[in-house]
Formats: structure tokens, C-alpha cells, sequence
């Protein structure tokens, strides 16, 4: 019996424009024009005999019967990018893009990566170190790594754990300025990371300190560079223990007093739909919980 199978560079594009919710968009990650997408979208209508997308103001959205058959689609292209994967995956080459915040990134994650690409052969791994919280519907990233909670639907969620806060610094300049107490911060460079901002006077309640400004500040746009700051031997740091661990572990960093304080939220691996089923992409985030547990 014929297989009633419609025709397949329509569905394609069509996939495509689902995912996007737009067909120049959709065009520009097909590298055709926004005129092929449309053409084969009509196409696949007029095959099916339903409209698949409606116009709301100047943007397309899927109408209900458009969202069913863009679920089964990409269902069905899982499966055969799932098991094409697993024929021939350790032949071809394959990239993983990951978007992580700039301190996961440059901190943690940057200098394991060529661990985690001995695991996979032919595996390029590209990381885009973003602060803000992306859309996965509108973005290529296959992996989020994430502080703090967010809408997470339509996404497979792992938690990695939730952090611990404490004061750091080089072993130099706990040796200079004679750290001893949480008072001895009154005489010590304070370093600030004004994304995590209020790191800082967190700890200092917990530890009793009041109106401690240091003998100065400075502040610091990202994380990782009040870490490199005090790594260097300039002040002090609110350090994340998940974060920069290994600095403590090699030496580079010292915590000189034993008040800790937990971070507000949690750290999460964020998978996004349409990458769930990949190998790789599984593969990546148990190596991360690993990482960061």
C-alpha cells in the first residue's frame, strides 16, 4: 500500500518556520529566501488541505491544527536524526552549542571542555557566554547552563545544585594584610561583582559585620573578573565554591574564614526540545552534573 508521505522538502521547511515562527528566519538557517519558505509552506497546505499558519499583525503563528503537525514533524525528525545519529554519528563531524552565564563559562566550563571532546569524537563544542536568559524556540543552543529559576517549559531541567558563598582571595594577600577575622575585611580591598550584587552584603550579616566598606572597592561587570582580580592578589572576593573550586584546590585562592552563606538559587542544565534525544547532547549533560557536583 502507498504511504501516504507528503512531500518532504516542504516538511522540512516547514519545521523550520514551526520552530521559528517565522519565515525569515526560518530562510536564513535554510540559506534560501524567505520566498522558498513560503512557497513550500503553501505547498504542504495545499497538500494537507488546512492552513497551517495564521497572521498576527506583522508575525506568523501556528494555528491549532499547525501546532499538532509541527509537534508529530518534529517527533518524527527526532527519531531519524536519533537514529542517524547513532549509525554514523562517530563519523561525522558534530556541534554542540552551549550558551552558559560568563562565570560558568570562563571559569568552569572553558578549561574541562577538551575532557569532555576525548568522549565524543568529531565533536566541536561552541560556547556563548550570555547573561541574558535566551529563547530556545529563536536560538541554535542545544544546552543552557543557568543560575536561578526561570520558564522552563517545553525544556528538560537538571538541577546541578545550589551554591555556596565565602570569601576568597590570593594566599598573598591574606599573608600581606594579616586576615585573620571577618573585622580584618575592614582593612582589605573589597572586590564587587555587580551581577551577583548583593553577594557581599549577604555575607557580611552573616557574619556580624557592619558598615564595613574596606580601605576601598572595586566593582566589576562579571564575575570572573573580580575572581581574576583576587586571584591576582588586589582584594577580596565573594567567591562561589561551585565556581571556583578547583582555584582553591591548586592554591591560586584561599578562604580564610570558616562562615559560609547558601546562594539565593540554583544552578540548572537546560536542554531544549528539539535536542533531548541526541546522544551528545545527553552525554554533555551528565558530564556537567559531574562538573559541577
Amino acid at each position: 500500500m502507498k504511504r501516504l508521505i507528503p512531500p518532504l522538502r516542504a516538511v522540512q521547511y516547514f519545521e523550520r518556520a514551526a520552530e521559528r515562527e517565522s519565515f525569515t528566519d526560518a530562510a536564513n538557517e535554510l540559506n534560501i529566501s524567505k520566498g522558498s519558505v513560503s512557497q513550500q509552506v503553501r505547498l504542504l497546505e495545499s497538500y494537507l488541505g488546512v492552513q497551517l499558519f495564521r497572521k498576527s499583525g506583522r508575525r506568523i503563528v501556528l494555528t491549532d491544527t499547525g501546532r499538532r503537525y509541527h509537534s508529530a514533524v518534529r517527533n518524527a525528525f527526532n527519531i531519524l536524526e536519533s537514529e542517524t545519529e547513532r549509525i554514523v554519528g562517530s563519523k561525522m563531524r558534530t556541534t554542540l552549542r552551549v550558551t552558559a552565564l560568563p562565570a560558568i563559562a570562563s571559569i568552569r566550563l572553558v578549561p574541562k571542555l577538551a575532557e569532555f571532546q576525548k568522549l565524543i569524537p568529531n565533536l566541536d563544542i561552541e560556547v556563548s557566554a550570555e547573561a541574558e536568559i535566551i529563547d530556545f524556540n529563536r536560538s541554535d543552543a542545544q544546552v543552557g547552563i543557568r543560575y536561578g529559576g526561570s520558564n522552563f517549559d517545553g525544556l528538560e531541567v537538571t538541577h546541578l545544585g545550589v551554591d555556596v558563598l565565602r570569601p576568597v582571595c590570593s594566599p598573598s594577600y591574606a599573608k600581606a594584610l594579616s586576615i585573620q577575622t571577618p573585622e580584618d575585611l575592614n582593612r582589605c580591598r573589597l572586590l564587587h561583582d555587580t551581577y551577583w550584587h548583593d553577594d557581599w552584603t549577604r555575607w557580611l550579616f552573616a557574619a556580624s559585620i557592619e558598615n564595613c566598606a574596606g580601605c576601598d572597592s572595586q566593582f566589576y561587570t562579571h564575575y570572573s573578573m573580580a575572581i581574576e582580580a583576587a586571584r591576582s592578589g588586589a582584594g577580596v572576593a565573594i567567591g562561589h565554591k561551585m565556581l571556583d573550586i578547583d582555584l582553591i584546590n591548586n592554591g591560586e585562592l584561599v578562604s580564610p574564614f570558616d562562615i559560609t552563606i547558601d546562594a539565593n538559587q540554583a544552578y540548572y542544565a537546560i536542554v531544549s526540545e528539539r535536542a533531548m534525544h541526541l546522544d551528545y547532547v545527553c552525554k554533555f549533560r551528565d558530564w556537567l552534573k559531574d562538573l559541577l557536583n
